[in-house]
């Protein structure tokens, strides 16, 4: 009964319910808080709760972006961002438009521990299609060991990219897919060899398979003493970190901002596990006076392309800055507007005559691709220079777009791309490769201004030329 309940809250739109009488709450299911938790697993609770599991329901990026999609689609996106970023708040019947400041406290846990612990299956991957049924006892990879606390199944599918995939591949019928790590990962080296999401980011190298510690998975107390098990850590490292001051400590922001500098040292290991510099080579061409600049990146990770996810958002790009003997400089690509964005097509300052469009800008992110049909006045259609009938535009939301045109380097790839620019006197180039999880004009675009200064922006490594 409870199998068939939430898979058919996951597969639809959550039941607004108003009847106090008729209101489901997590608990009365079976589920658990993480709070329950944290006494026989105090390493694992402090690692979630620094996490972006912990923080998924809590971000004001993901309040502010599921207000923006629900108001366009007239709110008939219903709770499809919801269920993946808040679970319970699903299950309690939170409408497509809730909040932070609305939710209660249970379904501000995110994906909280029984999100997964109680996990033993699926619909489908992707969109958070998950089977759950708290009265199996807590899903994990080992076998039970019969102590006091809770009953517990050993489970394939927790410790499978599977129970991973159903929430990091997202689609939008009819066929736009949203976020394909997953399908990325499916078709990897990575899976063809047999490691799964989790070596790498349940991994105390982030990013990297390593060989784990060993120790007890609970506390052990009142003659109980646990086995030892591979030690894995639950802060599931990304690319995302909080913008709030109070996470994950809301009484101690002191307490909030260590943990916060903490994790932000982990991101950019990842960052760094993920993606390199390879080689930077150039050459004076006499016959036009330009130099001609290489830059071949290279990407360290086989499960995924890079960046991954919502590549719509995700920006990792190269700056190049020339200068001549007497420090002036002579050009420069990959450097910020004055409002901190790329100068390219959906930059304020390009659009208003501010700032030139950056012509060699090298960025990795996905764009959304919008088509659209212009009308002769007989009532045919305009031709494009391509001849197809259809006007390309880029859009800054990828529910805008007809499809995503995605950039991102393939598992392992080696990719080159080339400068040419004019540069008298040269004596120095320095190139540098940089990622952001979020560019300020699609935080300004969903009405989040106030976060804007809150945006990292990650130095992933660096070269110099001198000439």
């Amino acid at each position: 009964m409870i199998i068939l309940l939430i898979s058919l809250l996951a597969c639809g739109d959550a039941p607004q319910l108003t009847d106090q009488d008729e209101f489901v709450n997590a608990r009365m299911l079976g589920f658990e808080s993480a709070t329950e938790c944290k006494d026989c697993h105090p390493r694992q609770y402090d690692e979630w709760r620094q996490s972006m599991h912990a923080y998924a329901a809590r971000s004001p990026f993901f309040d502010a972006m599921v207000a923006k999609a629900y108001r366009d689609s007239a709110g008939e996106i219903g709770t499809f961002c919801v269920r993946c970023h808040s679970l319970y708040g699903d299950i309690e019947g939170d409408p497509g438009y809730s909040t932070a400041a609305t939710r209660s406290e249970l379904a501000l846990e995110g994906v909280t521990c029984d999100v997964c612990h109680t996990a033993v299956g699926h619909e489908r991957i992707g969109n958070a299609d998950l089977i759950h049924d708290p009265s199996a006892g807590k899903q994990g990879p080992y076998v039970a060991v019969d102590f006091r606390g809770h009953g517990s199944t050993t489970s394939s599918f927790i410790q499978s990219p599977d129970l991973c995939g159903t929430c990091h591949d997202v689609f939008k019928f009819p066929g736009l897919q949203l976020e394909e790590a997953y399908s990325e990962y499916l078709e990897s080296p990575a899976a063809e060899r047999g490691t799964t999401c989790q070596d790498c980011h349940m991994s105390s190298m982030p990013g990297v398979d390593v060989p784990r510690e060993m120790g007890p998975s609970a506390v052990s107390y009142e003659g109980d003493v646990y086995p030892d098990r591979e030690i894995t850590s639950h802060r599931f490292v990304g690319p995302d970190y909080s913008v709030l001051d109070d996470f994950p400590y809301p009484d101690d922001l002191e307490a909030s901002a260590r943990a916060q500098e903490e994790y932000l040292g982990l991101v950019q290991m990842l960052l760094e596990n993920a993606v390199e510099i390879r080689d930077v080579s150039n050459r004076y061409v006499y016959s036009s006076g330009e130099y001609n600049l290489d830059v071949s990146l290279a990407s360290l990770t086989d499960g995924h392309q890079v960046p991954t996810g919502f590549t719509a958002e995700r920006q990792l790009w190269i700056e190049v800055i020339a200068s001549n003997s007497s420090g002036e400089l002579m050009f420069s690509s990959g450097d910020l507007d004055s409002n901190g964005d790329l100068r390219n097509v959906l930059s304020h300052d390009v659009q208003q005559g501010y700032a030139l469009l950056d012509d060699q800008l090298v960025n990795l992110q996905g764009e959304p691709i919008t088509i659209e049909r212009e009308f002769e006045d007989n009532g045919q259609y305009q031709d494009d220079t391509n001849g197809n009938n259809d006007f390309l535009s880029e859009a800054i939301f990828p529910w805008e777009g007809n499809h995503i045109e995605r950039h991102g380097l393939q598992p392992l790839e080696v990719r080159t791309f080339y400068y040419a620019f004019e540069c008298e006197d040269c004596e120095r180039i320095d190139v540098t490769l940089y990622y952001r999880n979020l560019p300020p004009y699609v935080v300004r675009a969903m009405g989040a201004e106030e976060f804007v200064d809150k945006l990292q922006i990650f130095a992933l490594d660096s070269w110099s030329v001198d000439l």
